[in-house]
C-alpha cells in the first residue's frame, strides 16, 4: 500500500468512527472537529504561494503572486481542491506574507510596503495600509518586508521590516506593531542588524523573537511600549531567520535556513541556547518552521536544490531527531514557498513551485 493510500485509509477510518459515534452517542463535538484536508495538488498561480488555513479546516487561503505580477489571495475549498474566491491586492511589491486572526474572519497579507485587510467571509478587501516610512537618508530605499504575526490575545500585528538600503549600505531593520482593534501602526522599534527574518510572538507573554544577521532579537512587550530586550547569545552565526515557538511559550526553535548551518533550540525563559541540531545537510533550503498543536513534533520545509526535490520533514521536539513515519517526501514542487498545519493536526498545506506554475499541495501525515 503507498503513502497516499495509507493516509486516505486512516482518514477514512477517523471519519467513520467519528460519524459512528455522533449515531451512537448523539454527541456534537465529533461533528465540530476541524475538517481534515483531502489529499490534492491545486495549480493556484505563477509564483510564491503562502498558505493559511482556517480555523474549521475547510478552506485554505493562498497569497500568490499572478503571472502577470498582481499579488492575488485564491480560497482553496480543502475537501474538493476546487478554487472558490479571488482577489486582486494589487501590484506586486515584495513576496506577501499572511496572516489569519485566530476567528478567521479577517486575513492581513503584507506584501512590501503595503498591508492588506481582507474579510474572509466575503473575500473582499476592507482597508489597504501603507506601512510607516522607514527614517533613511533621501536616495536610500525602504527595506523588504520579511514576515508578521499576531499577539496570542490577537490585538496586535508585527510586522518585520529589513533595513533601508543603499549601494552596498544597509541601515538597521525595524518590528512595527499594528493595533487591530484600531487599524492603524502605533510603534517602530529598531532592531540592531540589517536583516531580519519573521517574527514569532511568544506564548503567555507575548513578547516578539525576530531572526536576524547578527542572532536572534528579543523584543519585550512588558513596559508602556515594545523594546529591545537583548541578542541570544550563540547564535549569531547561524543565520537563524526562521522561528517557531512551542505552544506553551518554554522552547523556541531557531531554524537555520541553509541545512550545513546549526539550528538552535533556545530557552526564552532565560533567552539561552540549550542545544543545537542540524535537520538536513548542505544544500538544503530549510524554512517556514511549524510547532504541532501538542508541542512534540517540529515541521519544516526542506527544498533541496542540489537533487531538485523538497520534502516537509518532522522531528522530535524533545531530541530533535527525525521522524521519518511522519515526513512527507514524495511533493510534486521543487522550490517551497509556505507551509500551514492544518486544524486537525495531520495535514499538511504546502505552497511550492512546479514548473511554471505555483501549487498548494494538500497531503495527509
Amino acid at each position: 500500500m503507498s503513502r497516499t493510500t495509507t493516509r486516505r485509509t486512516a482518514t477514512l477510518t477517523v471519519a467513520a468512527t467519528a460519524a459512528t459515534l455522533l449515531a451512537l452517542t448523539g454527541t456534537a463535538a465529533a461533528a465540530d472537529a476541524p475538517l481534515s484536508g483531502t489529499e490534492a495538488t491545486v495549480t493556484v498561480g505563477a509564483r510564491n504561494a503562502a498558505p493559511v488555513v482556517s480555523p474549521d479546516g475547510g478552506t485554505a487561503y493562498v497569497a500568490v503572486t499572478e503571472a502577470d505580477n498582481t499579488s492575488t489571495v485564491k480560497a482553496v475549498d480543502t475537501q474538493s481542491g476546487a478554487v472558490t474566491g479571488r482577489l486582486v491586492l494589487g501590484t506586486l511589491q515584495w513576496s506577501a506574507h499572511p496572516a489569519l486572526s485566530a476567528d478567521g474572519s479577517r486575513l492581513y497579507v503584507l506584501d512590501g510596503q503595503r498591508l492588506s485587510v481582507v474579510d474572509t467571509a466575503t473575500l473582499t478587501l476592507r482597508a489597504t495600509l501603507a506601512l510607516p516610512d522607514q527614517p533613511r537618508p533621501a536616495d536610500w530605499t525602504p527595506g523588504s518586508t520579511a514576515g508578521l504575526v499576531f499577539s496570542p490575545d490577537g490585538s496586535t500585528l508585527y510586522v518585520s521590516q529589513n533595513g533601508a538600503t543603499a549601494y552596498r549600505q544597509n541601515g538597521q531593520s525595524r518590528v512595527l506593531a499594528f493595533a487591530t482593534a484600531q487599524q492603524a501602526f502605533t510603534t517602530a522599534v529598531q532592531v540592531p542588524a540589517p536583516f531580519v527574518g519573521a517574527p514569532a510572538a511568544r506564548p503567555g507573554t507575548g513578547d516578539v523573537y525576530v531572526g536576524t544577521s547578527q542572532g536572534v532579537v528579543h523584543v519585550t512587550t512588558a513596559g508602556t511600549t515594545p523594546a529591545v530586550a537583548g541578542t541570544v547569545q550563540g547564535t549569531a552565526a547561524n543565520l537563524d531567520y526562521n522561528l517557531a515557538f512551542t505552544p506553551d511559550g518554554k522552547r523556541l526553535f531557531a531554524l537555520a535556513e541553509l541545512g550545513a548551518g546549526a539550528s538552535t533550540l533556545i530557552d526564552p525563559a532565560t533567552d539561552t541556547v540549550t542545544s543545537t541540531f542540524q535537520p538536513a545537510g548542505s544544500g538544503d533550503a530549510l524554512e517556514h518552521p511549524q510547532v504541532s498543536a501538542d508541542g512534540s513534533r517540529l515541521y519544516l520545509t526542506d527544498s533541496n536544490y542540489g537533487t531538485s526535490s523538497a520534502s516537509v520533514l518532522a522531528l522530535d521536539t524533545a531530541t530533535g531527531a527525525p521522524v521519518p513515519a511522519e515526513t512527507a517526501g514524495d511533493l510534486n514542487e521543487t522550490d517551497l514557498t509556505g507551509l500551514a498545519l492544518g486544524p486537525d493536526g495531520h495535514t499538511f498545506y504546502v505552497g511550492g513551485t512546479a514548473g511554471q506554475s505555483v501549487n498548494l499541495q494538500i497531503v495527509a501525515h
